[in-house]
């Protein structure tokens, strides 16, 4: 009996690329806090002009996903988009200190989202290139990890600048602040990338005529696409949440969940190295149907706190688990763009998905809001779906190179 290869550490460029994750996010998190009430208070803009600032923000990576993941395949080259993408995001943050006017913010965060959207898919396929089969999902998960927790440092790193600055100058001189120092770490992570080596003999490998949707791959990405729609945003359980809870738990609450998500990231991928993506994913969607319901119906402290940790196992799943499928059944080692059409795709659903959740938001059906009613019917169809009709790609789960 052949026996199974032992796993062997993560490479020299995973690693580098998840501390550029870290340090990228914690500048980002040092922001993303304080750009509502920047937006809204020192400018003057209105919460329907925040939502537009946002939205249009968000879609902009999911373009850019779906673009850069076929430009990186179709030159065989990674290093120069995420280069490109992180600078591009760097150099954008510190105008946000000198925005003067709402339109000029939604022209910055435009920029330095779609930075993300350049940047994303290359770097998750250096990652495929330069791990071992049974190594991929512990690649993704360490990467991921790395971001949580650079995404839980930046609100920490923020609140300290606040208490340092906040008595000696003006709330909006304040925030203007933050944004210039945000740029220190960001600007650190963007030099550790010049130090991450492509490996030219794995992009010799990728087949620029191969067509990237393939039976397997279009099945998968249908059933990802609907599990979308189920998948509205963090800030409907957060506003489920604020009805039993009081104002001083939600941060707790939010924490609980971010904290989760940090831990369970690399656990997630390296299971799913054991166990195959397919079965990790039906998990996944059926834990979100799980809190869904169990978020319309029932309330508490304890229960929000058991929850909010339930989304961040979820969380750690969804981030890492479907680009392991993707790298297995991408044909000729077209790993970009089959990452960057899958999160185009599903991205682009999520802004319909939470239309509709918000639409809906008021709809009760026994006492339980009708968005998380139908998201967790939805879920468990996915889920179904996924079992019955996206097939696993056994020969490829085993690969070594």
């Amino acid at each position: 009996m052949k026996a199974k290869p032992k796993r062997k550490g993560l490479s020299r460029d995973t690693k580098l690329l998840g501390l550029n994750s870290f340090l990228t996010d914690a500048s980002t998190e040092m922001i993303v806090p304080l750009l509502p009430l920047f937006i809204t208070q020192t400018l003057g803009a209105s919460a329907l002009i925040l939502g537009l600032i946002e939205g249009w923000a968000e879609l902009s990576v999911s373009i850019m996903d779906m673009a850069s993941g076929r430009l990186s395949d179709k030159f065989r080259r990674r290093k120069p988009f995420v280069i490109f993408g992180y600078g591009l995001s760097a150099a954008t943050k510190p105008l946000f200190a000198f925005a003067a006017s709402w339109p000029q913010m939604f022209l910055f965060r435009f920029l330095e989202r779609m930075g993300k959207g350049i940047r994303r898919v290359p770097r998750d396929a250096i990652i495929a290139s330069e791990e071992k089969g049974r190594n991929l999902g512990k690649a993704f998960g360490f990467r991921k990890m790395m971001d949580s927790a650079g995404a839980m440092l930046g609100p920490i790193l923020a609140t300290i600048l606040i208490i340092y600055f906040g008595g000696s100058m003006p709330q909006g001189e304040l925030y203007r602040t933050i944004f210039l120092l945000a740029v220190i770490p960001a600007a650190i992570g963007v030099a550790l990338l010049f130090l991450v080596k492509e490996k030219k003999e794995e992009l010799a490998k990728i087949k620029t005529s191969a067509k990237v949707i393939s039976k397997d791959f279009s099945r998968f990405l249908m059933v990802a696409a609907f599990f979308s729609l189920a998948q509205m945003g963090i800030v409907f359980f957060i506003l489920k949440a604020s009805e039993f809870l009081p104002l001083v738990m939600i941060p707790i609450a939010y924490l609980a969940y971010n904290a989760i998500y940090t831990v369970f990231a690399m656990p997630a991928g390296i299971l799913t190295d054991s166990i195959g993506p397919k079965k990790m994913l039906a998990f996944a969607y059926l834990l979100f149907a799980a809190v869904c319901v169990l978020f319309a119906f029932f309330s508490g402290y304890i229960m929000a706190l058991i929850l909010f940790a339930l989304l961040g196992i979820f969380m750690a799943v969804m981030q890492t688990t479907p680009r392991v499928y993707l790298v297995q059944v991408a044909p000729g080692n077209k790993y970009a763009t089959a990452i960057g059409t899958y999160q185009g795709v599903t991205g682009l659903l999520l802004f319909p998905a939470n239309l509709i959740a918000g639409a809906l938001w008021h709809v009760e059906i026994a006492g339980a809001h009708l968005p998380f009613l139908i998201s967790a019917a939805i879920a468990v169809l996915a889920a179904v779906a996924l079992l019955i009709f996206v097939k696993t790609p056994l020969g490829k789960f085993n690969r070594e190179g």
